[in-house]
């Protein structure tokens, strides 16, 4: 039964980033415009994904209060792809968002927070039926295989929507979906045959509305319209700087009443979840204070779309816009849904003078690769499968729960009967190259200004792997066809030309060949113990006959390399040779493994050579025994090229150490003293002295690493006073972080086991952060003891409390959860610890 007296408040954030990862090595490079992190992915994590997992309440002093998951408190989607990062990268926060729609579910008769999303985020209306229904189904299944429950909506990316796409929503058992109000033609009362207009968006979004089926059957689904006004606070206008002014806007909107009718209604909300705390910084924490607070105190009350609809029965009909030759509408284009097609005037704000005429080009040349690459799969995969698209759209079982090996049940599932090796790694490369063609349809290749941008350039990434498994196939390749139609698509930017420039100069450099995994391994063997199995981008590898030895400065090592893809299972096997000549002169040559015989007669030959042969000699040796392909230090994967960074550079920076600690130990009397007479230092000695100090107290810090022992930080603290006393600047940014790792490590082993040396060592750490003003972030440590002391059983809870005023919880947090008698410190122990 709905609640009499109060006003439904549903708010939804719809959480998503494109896949970004390397198409050929699955790892995420480097993304220079997210500085100072790596990529997007981890700065929106650490601004929004995180933070609202554990957003805080505090009080007037900034002292939290309360650490909320805001996704139990919202109706919510995520990318299915992200979920997929976010599991790999940061369980703490993927395992709070699962638990988030368990905990709703159980306080909301069964309906969760969490509703799926189309699996790629490719614009539904635009793709073609076949595709369009593996997208949603591959969204669904990712969805009952993470939260473990029927989903009851699809977030339709875009919001982006046609007949043709609510239809299939229906015809897959969905319930509702959430639309902008102007994407509503006319509504009617159920059971009238009088339709109102409302294409100007005018409809009463505080009510739910029936949508039938176009096939006349009389399913439907119920249509749940956002209030388009309360969207565009939150998403522009900056309402999310107050948590009140946020809920006097929905107090507003529920005292207006609704013209619908009797019935239950709902203020309800849509916006990217990025909103909170990536676009607008402390969004999440007025979102928390909002919903965990104030709501109830205004008469909302919080919840979501599947209970409201619960309690509530649609009394209204709906028919939906049809756009432009009835390709459909979306939530960010006014021209139906031109954004992805055309030359339409909706962009990111783009310079003036620029044009979007490149999005009706690439959108016909990756057509072409799509049509090509299912016109081979439908003729292969006939051979293979009995019915090929349904193998496709039940593949995603093998996405999805990538930790199961279950590849050769699925195959002979899907096939009718086992298959051998070699057809089992065609019917997987064909799958993959399905996986590819539907990856290259993700809107945001299409959403912002210019073919060049990143997103783009992912995008025609996705299209050159299509065209490698292809070519895998030894089927004809569409290369020439879609550089043809892609040089039609010309950059706003001049030195990049067109589409297909940008391809071979940005797509084409970023291939990763097996061969180039394979040297990455072998320089990499150069300067490290060598593993002798593992994983590497995308590839398990296994190095057998292995054999690397010093000689002075030079370094050799030969070895088999046998690579192995895990999606496709393709073997790749390969006989190396590598060769360090000193400091960063690298030297690898390889080739596919010639048989045993072969490959150890080249081997004996070359390291016959190597203590006596000149380096010119040995280089010639290795071309002509383990060629032809060669690579150097430029051609390193990512894991690789840091390893060797670590190395390389930390010679060189132990070497400068020695020299500048010199320079400033010999120096050092002469230094102090002139500077206590008032004299100003030099850049150069203050530099060395700044290094040296810096290198002392990270010493000073890897020692109480190693044996956690509190007696370690007094030296410390004398190099922290040396600091201030002399007014050096320290590099701060890397101290930081180190400090933030280490004062969760400390706070977690003290209240894991109580005692007061981990205590003591917990608290000198934070005191010591202090004393350097790092300004080091504390919301790790904060969680860890926000728990115990939520924890009836938590022990020691003296020191827990002294530990929690320091890390900056509340007072008032700790008269709630502290037993009785202990009430009374609480405050005089507060002031103790903040003065």
């Amino acid at each position: 039964m709905a609640n009499s007296g109060t006003t439904a408040l549903v708010i939804h954030g719809h959480f998503y980033q494109p896949p970004r990862e390397n198409p050929w090595t699955d790892h995420i490079e480097h993304q220079p415009s997210a500085h100072p992190f790596p990529n997007w992915n981890e700065r929106i994590t650490s601004e929004c994904y995180r933070p609202n997992a554990f957003a805080r309440i505090v009080d007037n002093y900034g002292r939290v209060e309360r650490i909320v998951n805001n996704y139990s408190l919202i109706n919510f989607n995520f990318g299915p792809t992200l979920l997929a990062w976010l599991e790999r990268f940061h369980p703490a926060t993927y395992a709070r968002i699962l638990e988030a729609d368990r905990a709703s579910a159980r306080r909301r008769g069964g309906h969760g927070n969490a509703i799926a999303q189309g699996y790629h985020h490719a614009i539904l209306p635009l793709c073609n039926e076949r595709d369009r229904r593996t997208e949603i189904r591959w969204g669904l299944a990712d969805f009952r295989h993470r939260f473990g429950r029927e989903p009851e909506s699809l977030w339709l990316p875009e919001t982006a929507c046609n007949d043709a796409t609510l239809g299939a929503l229906i015809d897959e058992g969905l319930k509702y979906v959430i639309l902008s109000p102007f994407q509503a033609a006319r509504v009617r009362p159920v059971g009238s045959e009088i339709w109102l207009s409302v294409i100007d968006g005018q409809l009463d979004t505080t009510v739910p509305y029936r949508y039938l089926h176009p096939d006349g059957s009389g399913r439907s689904l119920v249509i749940f319209f956002y209030d388009g006004g309360l969207a565009k606070a939150i998403a522009f206008d900056g309402a999310l700087a107050s948590s009140h002014m946020l809920l006097e806007r929905f107090e507003r909107k529920a005292r207006e009443g609704g013209s619908q009718g009797a019935g239950g209604r709902v203020v309800n909300v849509a916006t990217d979840g990025e909103s909170y705390g990536h676009h607008f910084k402390f969004g999440d924490r007025c979102l928390a204070y909002g919903l965990e607070v104030e709501a109830a105190a205004r008469g909302l009350r919080v919840t979501n779309y599947g209970e409201f609809l619960e309690e509530n029965e649609p009394g209204w009909e709906v028919e939906i816009k049809a756009g432009a030759e009835g390709e459909g509408t979306a939530w960010s284009c006014a021209h139906s849904v031109g954004r992805w097609t055309r030359d339409c005037s909706c962009h990111a704000s783009a310079p003036e003078g620029w044009n979007q005429k490149w999005r009706a080009p690439l959108r016909a040349a990756l057509n072409y690769v799509r049509d090509e690459a299912a016109r081979a799969y439908a003729e292969q995969g006939g051979e293979i499968f009995r019915d090929p698209w349904r193998a496709r759209d039940d593949y995603v079982e093998l996405l999805v729960d990538a930790k199961r090996d279950r590849r050769a049940e699925f195959l002979a599932r899907q096939a009718g009967r086992p298959l051998n090796e070699d057809d089992e790694r065609r019917a997987l490369t064909l799958l993959e190259l399905q996986r590819s063609s539907l990856l290259m349809f993700t809107s945001c290749g299409w959403f912002f200004n210019d073919i060049s941008g990143i997103e783009t350039v992912q995008v025609l990434s996705y299209a050159a792997r299509a065209m490698d498994f292809m070519d895998e196939l030894g089927l004809p390749s569409p290369r020439g066809e879609f550089l043809e139609r892609l040089a039609e698509a010309q950059s706003n930017v001049g030195k990049h030309g067109h589409g297909a420039d940008i391809f071979r100069r940005t797509v084409e450099t970023a291939r990763v060949a097996p061969s180039r995994i394979a040297a990455s391994l072998a320089i990499s063997s150069l300067v490290d113990k060598s593993e002798q199995d593992g994983e590497i981008a995308g590839h398990a590898f296994t190095l057998t006959d292995f054999r690397q030895e010093q000689h002075g400065r030079l370094a050799l090592a030969t070895g088999r390399i046998v690579l192995k893809t895990f999606s496709t299972r393709k073997r790749l096997d390969f006989a190396v040779a590598a060769m360090h000549v000193g400091d960063v002169d690298f030297y690898c040559v390889l080739k596919e493994y010639p048989g045993d015989v072969v490959f150890r007669a080249a081997t004996e030959n070359l390291w016959s050579r190597f203590r006596t042969g000149s380096v010119p000699a040995l280089l010639r040796l290795m071309q002509e025994e383990f060629g032809p392909s060669d690579f150097g230090l430029e051609h390193l994967l990512p894991e690789g090229r840091q390893r060797i960074y670590e190395i390389m550079f930390g010679r060189m920076v132990g070497r400068f150490s020695e020299q500048y600690e010199y320079l400033y130990e010999e120096n050092r009397r002469n230094i102090e003293m002139l500077q206590q007479a008032g004299f100003h230092l030099p850049e150069e000695l203050r530099a060395a002295a700044e290094f040296t100090i810096t290198g002392r107290l990270e010493r000073e810090m890897q020692k109480f690493e190693q044996q956690n022992n509190p007696a370690g930080f007094r030296e410390a603290l004398k190099i922290a006073g040396e600091v201030a006393r002399l007014g050096y600047r320290l590099d701060r940014t890397s101290m930081r972080h180190k400090f933030e790792k280490l004062i969760v490590a400390t706070v977690r082993e003290a209240v894991n086991e109580p005692g007061a040396e981990n205590y003591e060592a917990a608290l000198a750490l934070i005191d010591l952060a202090v004393e350097l003003n790092l300004h080091a972030n504390l919301e790790g440590a904060q969680e860890i003891v926000y728990e115990v002391l939520r924890d009836s059983r938590a022990r020691d809870r003296r020191n827990v409390g002294e530990l929690a005023l320091k890390l900056g919880l509340a007072p008032s947090l700790l008269h709630e959860v502290m037993r009785p008698s202990t009430e009374a410190t609480v405050e005089p122990l507060a002031e103790s610890v903040l003065s």
